[in-house]
């Protein structure tokens, strides 16, 4: 392709090429960030998974460490 077949291209057909690049454009931006959200709501919705299973395994240790403390209690 050389000069002459862009300056062969009408005026008006530029316009359609530009606004047909922006539209490609401003989907695959559209897309980009949504995907971002997703990811962010993901992760949001894991920490708090976590947490919660955190917090029983912390509860689960402490009941354990109470019944270790009874059996060492009981004599022999």
């Amino acid at each position: 392709m050389d000069a002459t077949f862009f300056s062969s291209i009408p005026w008006y057909a530029w316009i359609v090429i530009a606004g047909i690049l922006i539209g490609g454009i401003t989907t695959i931006v559209r897309l980009s960030l949504g995907r971002n959200a997703e990811l962010s709501k993901a992760l949001t919705q894991n920490a708090d998974v976590n947490e919660k299973l955190i917090d029983r395994l912390d509860s689960m240790d402490k009941r354990l460490a109470s019944l270790e403390s009874t059996l060492n209690d009981i004599p022999n």
